[in-house]
């Protein structure tokens, strides 16, 4: 850290100093940076995710720090709850493969509606996501632009959707950082219900 920060303090009166934040005085305090706040934010966006299986949040924004929409995965406007519903994918109380359609619209997609400005022209357009994007969603993606897709989890079921990126010019980085991890910790985040799954 440059020797010019915080030079101030020992002319600063005691009581004055009292009323900072502590961390702000600390030599190593690092603010977050704007992949850290981004990602933060989807997690707590993804909160508001109607799906019974997976919470999950996008972000958009370009030159890595302006923000342009965000969407959560569920069920679309008008459509019913699954809370009070219940799942459309359970079919007489069974959840199997190839029964039953999901009501639901994914947070990738959402964003990209959501958005109420043209991607054209803008340079940088980059996606934060909370759960690696699936085939379906990662082609309305490419469509908008979107050159750069961060994810914090692995989806786990469609590998070559990576691959399907990256031969179209997008760049695919999974996302941490010490801060993040500690603060996914501090808040017991668990974006597709794992700790369920395991009992």
């Amino acid at each position: 850290m440059p020797e010019k920060n915080l030079r101030w303090v020992p002319e600063t009166d005691p009581k004055i100093l009292a009323r900072m934040f502590k961390k702000k005085l600390d030599m190593n305090y690092v603010r977050p940076s704007h992949l850290d706040i981004f990602a933060q934010q989807a997690i707590v966006i993804s909160e508001r995710s109607t799906c019974m299986f997976y919470e999950v949040a996008a972000i958009i924004f370009y030159d890595g720090s302006h923000f342009l929409s965000s969407g959560y995965n569920g069920a679309v406007r008008g459509d019913v709850n699954p809370r009070e519903a219940g799942c459309a994918r359970v079919v007489g109380g069974k959840l199997e493969q190839g029964k039953g359609f999901c009501r639901g619209s994914h947070a990738e997609l959402n964003a990209i509606n959501n958005l109420t400005v043209s991607t054209l022209g803008l340079e940088n357009v980059s996606m934060m996501v909370t759960l690696h994007p699936c085939f379906s969603c990662a082609k309305q993606m490419v469509n908008k632009g979107i050159k750069k897709v961060y994810y914090l989890w692995e989806y786990g079921r469609e590998e070559f959707v990576t691959d399907y990126f990256r031969e179209r010019g997008v760049e695919v980085v999974k996302y941490t950082s010490p801060l993040l991890e500690k603060w996914i910790a501090l808040n017991g985040y668990d974006p597709i219900g794992a700790t369920n799954m395991q009992k």
